[in-house]
């Protein structure tokens, strides 16, 4: 997701007038283990994800794909989609050197069950709550404001910041 989520981080910045500061940079990495295991998970994710898109590009290759990937409207089972998790932790450093973790968590599939909360509390909150004035092409950041993390709290999920 890193290729979508740095633009939307660094356009809530720009919209925030800097907010976050004028020298931010924002980056996302995935941990896949420490020694000879995480080397060789870390090069399979790689190899994964660069060998996707053309075989799914290519005929003979998506046509293979289609056989034993799920079809549109597949998917896992209620048991499974309430069993799965997220957990995002950042870290980051101020200019003054300051240094910050947060964590954003939450029960249920990410692709299915965790999303069809954000998105329900998303359009709830639009129809009902007190917003920020703003408008335009806008990210959630700048949209919902806090609101919308209150909203998701209410629903079970996790987000704070600490100071480490």
């Amino acid at each position: 997701m890193a290729p979508f989520n740095t633009r939307v981080v660094r356009r809530s910045n720009a919209l925030q007038d800097w907010a976050y500061g004028r020298g931010f940079s924002y980056g996302e990495v995935m941990a896949t283990g420490k020694g000879i295991g995480g080397a060789l998970a870390a090069a399979a994710v790689t190899g994964g994800l660069a060998a996707a898109v053309p075989a799914m590009s290519f005929g003979p290759t998506a046509a293979l794909l289609d056989k034993v990937l799920p079809a549109p409207g597949e998917g896992p089972d209620e048991a499974t989609r309430r069993a799965g998790f997220f957990r995002t932790v950042t870290t980051g450093t101020t200019e003054s050197g300051r240094r910050y973790r947060s964590v954003a968590a939450g029960q249920g599939d990410p692709g299915y069950h965790a999303t069809a909360v954000m998105l329900g509390e998303a359009g709830l909150s639009l129809a009902l709550d007190d917003l920020p004035d703003r408008t335009g092409s806008l990210t959630p950041a700048t949209a919902f404001g806090p609101v919308l993390v209150d909203r998701l709290r209410a629903a079970g999920h996790t987000y704070e910041v600490t100071e480490l």
